[in-house]
């Protein structure tokens, strides 16, 4: 995080200069349009919770995605993965996965 300088969290987001903040700054952020005081900052991180590296997506086990959710049994899967059963109601084809992960085009 640009701001306060920690390494992990749930959320990576956006400062409005561009730089990458963590979700409790940027939700300080949102919330009193200023920047989170660095005394704030926790001291100790959640050793129990798994790291984004080892997370696999429980449908089409991929590794990469830039938000992980969870399906009705509670397994992790991939942001693709998740949208496509919340709009069709069923899991996603694997044969729909693709290698690389397309950004919308927003103006």
């Amino acid at each position: 995080c640009s701001n306060c300088g920690t390494t992990t969290t749930p959320l990576w987001r956006r400062a409005p200069n561009g730089e990458t903040i963590c979700n409790a700054c940027g939700l300080y952020l949102k919330a009193r349009n200023t920047l989170r005081p660095v005394s704030l900052k926790r001291l100790y991180a959640k050793k129990s919770e798994p790291t984004n590296d080892s997370l696999v997506c429980a449908n089409c086990q991929t590794t990469t995605t830039p938000l992980w959710r969870r399906d009705e049994a509670n397994n992790t899967i991939c942001n693709a993965c998740g949208l496509y059963y919340k709009l069709h109601n069923v899991h996603r084809p694997v044969t729909m996965k693709r290698s690389t992960i397309k950004r919308r085009k927003r103006v």
